[in-house]
C-alpha cells in the first residue's frame, strides 16, 4: 500500500513550484518599492507609469505562467508512479484466484484511467491559475481614504494598487515611507497567493488548492481503479489504510476489513460491522458527549484513508487489533503544552497551523528585504524567531515529527536580530 508520506512527497514537489511562483511576485513587488522609495513625487509619477504598463506586471505572468506549466507536465508522472506502487498490493489476490495480474505498463484499462484523471487535474490545475483568478486579498480603501474590510484583488490590481500606495507616499522621508507601506506588505505577504474557486466564488491559498485536488484526485483514481481489481480478482471485501494520529471519527474504522455489503452501509449510514463482528461507528462524540448526526464517509470530504479491495480469507489484516488501539490510545495519551492538554491528532493541527503562520511571516520578510525596509525585516524576523522556537517546544512536548520542509520558503534568507 502506499503510504501518506509517500502521497505527500509526490505532492510537494508541485507546491514548491507554486511558493516560487509567489516570492517571484513578492520580490518583484518589493524591487517596485524600494526603486520608487528614493524618487520625488514626479519621478515616482513617471516610473509607476512605465511599471504598469511598461512591462513589470507581465514579466510577472509569464514566471507564474512558466511554473504552471511545469507542474502540468509532472503531473502524468505522479500519476504513474502513483499507480505502479498502488497495484503491486493486489498480486497476491489474483494468484489465489488463478488470475492473469496485468503489468501496469502493460494494463490498458488503467492506462485509459490515468489518461482520464490526468486531464483532470491538469484541466483543473489551468482553471485555477489563470491570471484572471489568482490575486491577494487585501484592505479595501473607502472614498474617504480609510481602510475597509479585506477583499480579494487579482494579480494586475494588486500590483497596481501597491505602486499607487507607494506613489501616494513618496515624498515623506524614508522612515515615514516604510512605515506607510509596511501595512499593505503584511496584508499581501500574510495573504499568500491564492486562487478563486469556480464553485463558491471564494479565495483560497493557491498552495492549499493544489495540494487539496491533487489528494483528492489521487484518491477518486485510486478508489476506482481498487473496484476495477476487485472485480478482477473477485473480492468479497475491503481494507481501510492506516496513518498514525487519525482524526477522532475515523480511528475506529482504519485498518479493518469489512465485506463489501458491510463497506457499503459503512459509506452510507455511518456505521457497520467489520468482518470479525465488531461495530464501527464513524459518528463523532462531542466533548459534551452529543453524537452527531452527520458523518464523514471514508476516503471522502478531506479524508486521506484509503479503501482496498481483498480477499478477506487470504492473508491478513496489515495490523493487529492490538496494535490498532495502540494507535488510538497514544493518539488519545496525547500531550500537554502551554497549560492545556491536546490529542496527538489536535497536535498535527497545530503543527500545520503555525508552520501556516511561519510562511507567512517569511514571505513578509522577503518583502521587507526586496523594499529595502529594515522596520519590516526585524519584525517578520522577530515573529519568525518566535513561532520557529514555538514550533519546536510543541514538537519536543507532543514527540510529533516535525515537516521542516512546510516551513521552506523560496528566497528567505534569516537575518540576526
Amino acid at each position: 500500500m502506499i503510504t501518506e508520506e509517500q502521497i505527500d512527497l509526490l505532492v510537494e514537489r508541485l507546491i514548491s513550484r507554486i511558493e516560487k511562483a509567489n516570492t517571484y511576485f513578492l520580490k518583484n513587488i518589493g524591487a517596485s518599492i524600494k526603486a520608487i522609495r528614493d524618487l520625488t513625487p514626479s519621478q515616482a509619477q513617471q516610473l509607476v507609469q512605465i511599471l504598469k504598463y511598461g512591462g513589470g506586471y507581465e514579466q510577472i505572468v509569464e514566471e507564474i505562467s512558466k511554473m504552471t506549466d511545469m507542474n502540468i507536465k509532472d503531473i502524468e508522472s505522479i500519476f504513474s508512479a502513483y499507480a505502479k506502487k498502488d497495484q503491486l498490493f493486489y498480486k497476491e489476490f489474483y494468484a489465489y484466484r488463478n488470475k492473469p495480474f496485468i503489468p501496469f505498463e502493460e494494463n490498458a484499462v488503467l492506462q485509459s484511467q490515468k489518461k482520464i484523471f490526468t486531464n483532470m487535474i491538469r484541466n483543473e490545475m489551468y482553471n485555477y491559475t489563470r491570471n484572471n483568478v489568482l490575486g491577494y486579498t487585501i484592505r479595501d480603501i473607502l472614498p474617504n481614504g480609510k481602510k475597509g474590510r479585506v477583499v480579494f484583488r487579482g494579480l494586475k490590481e494588486t500590483y497596481n494598487r501597491v505602486l499607487d500606495e507607494a506613489l501616494l507616499n513618496v515624498g515623506q522621508g524614508k522612515e515615514t515611507f516604510d512605515s506607510a507601506m509596511s501595512s499593505i506588505m503584511k496584508e499581501i505577504g500574510g495573504s499568500g497567493l491564492k486562487t478563486v474557486e469556480y464553485e463558491s466564488g471564494r479565495s483560497v491559498r493557491l498552495d492549499s488548492v493544489v495540494r487539496m485536488h491533487l489528494k483528492g484526485r489521487l484518491a477518486e483514481y485510486h478508489n476506482e481503479a481498487q473496484q476495477i481489481f476487485g472485480e478482477q480478482f473477485e473480492a468479497d471485501g475491503v481494507e481501510i489504510t492506516v496513518h498514525a494520529n487519525p482524526a477522532p471519527d475515523h480511528e475506529y474504522a482504519q485498518g479493518r476489513r469489512f465485506s463489501n455489503e458491510e463497506y457499503q452501509k459503512l459509506q452510507l449510514y455511518g456505521i457497520a460491522k467489520d468482518y470479525k463482528d465488531k461495530t464501527v461507528d464513524l459518528h463523532s462524540v462531542l466533548k459534551s458527549g452529543e453524537i452527531t448526526t452527520s458523518f464523514r464517509p471514508i476516503s471522502e470530504m478531506n479524508c486521506y484513508h484509503y479503501v482496498y479491495s481483498v480477499i478477506l480469507e487470504v492473508g491478513k489484516p496489515r495490523y493487529t487489533d492490538e496494535e490498532l488501539q495502540k494507535i488510538i490510545d497514544d493518539n488519545n495519551k496525547g500531550f500537554d503544552f502551554e497549560g492545556e492538554h491536546y490529542t496527538m491528532y489536535e497536535g498535527t493541527q497545530l503543527q500545520r497551523q503555525l508552520e501556516r503562520k511561519i510562511r507567512e511571516q517569511k514571505d513578509i520578510q522577503v518583502l521587507g528585504k526586496s523594499s529595502n525596509n529594515e522596520g519590516l525585516i526585524t519584525s517578520s524576523q522577530r515573529n519568525i524567531n518566535m513561532l520557529t522556537q514555538k514550533y519546536k517546544e510543541l514538537s519536543d512536548a507532543s514527540g510529533l515529527p516535525t515537516k521542516l520542509e512546510r516551513l521552506n520558503v523560496n528566497g528567505y534568507r534569516k537575518v540576526k536580530m
